[in-house]
């Protein structure tokens, strides 16, 4: 399987988990010349804006799949998630912020597990 395949399958997962978790997508795949946007989503709770960039893995050869969001990454996700809130004027939002989504699966697309880490920007 080819890693965009095997991209899309974590970014599915990481889709129903939000969904599972009280948090409406609002869009999917959004692409600006500064980076793309994975998943932006809606924390209905927080009334929160989230940007989540997420990393599907099959095996720690290397790295957790969280540890593959280097600096130059989170800058782009920083910058595309500003354009995207200076177009989206509709939203009314309380706050807005980053996230991780970590996915792993075996190489037969079997789930093992998901971690959500909350604001990467934050301390």
């Amino acid at each position: 399987m080819d890693k965009i395949s095997f991209g899309k399958i974590g970014e599915l997962i990481a889709e129903k988990f939000l969904i599972a978790n009280n948090y409406k997508i609002l869009q999917k795949n959004v692409h600006f010349r500064e980076g793309e946007l994975d998943i932006v989503a809606f924390e209905i709770i927080k009334q929160e804006i989230v940007f989540v960039e997420v990393k599907t893995r099959s095996s720690d050869l290397f790295g957790e799949p969280q540890e593959a969001v280097t600096y130059e990454k989170k800058m782009k996700t920083l910058k595309a998630a500003i354009r995207f809130l200076n177009i989206a004027r509709e939203i009314r939002f309380k706050s807005w912020r980053i996230d991780v989504i970590a996915v792993k699966l075996t190489k037969e697309k079997r789930f093992l597990g998901i971690k959500h880490f909350k604001n990467i920007f934050d301390g």
